[in-house]
């Protein structure tokens, strides 16, 4: 599997996580509380955690374009929901994970 890690600043991150996942859950399976969230899409699967200062995503799939999928859900969706006050998620590099194909 390959990983991508990303975040969105703000001091609002658990109600992003919440409003998030809870719109998810109405076509993917997923898990959510206050602070994380596990959103399994048909391409790979997104963690969320969030904390006083951001809302951190770690993403998860099998390929890059499977990966570029996950991202660009998560990528549309916090741009969808934050028209008024515009966030958008600062993605970072991953090294592959012990054991992965390069």
């Amino acid at each position: 599997m390959i990983h991508a890690q990303g975040h969105v600043p703000t001091p609002e991150a658990s109600r992003w996580l919440q409003r998030l996942c809870h719109h998810f859950s109405r076509k993917i399976a997923v898990r959510y509380d206050e602070r994380e969230g596990h959103a399994e899409f048909p391409w790979g699967i997104c963690e969320m955690r969030a904390d006083g200062a951001a809302l951190h995503f770690d993403c998860r799939a099998q390929d890059a374009q499977q990966l570029a999928r996950v991202r660009f859900a998560i990528d549309e969706h916090v741009r969808l929901f934050s028209r008024k006050h515009p966030l958008a998620v600062q993605w970072h590099a991953c090294a592959p994970a012990a054991g992965s194909p390069p």
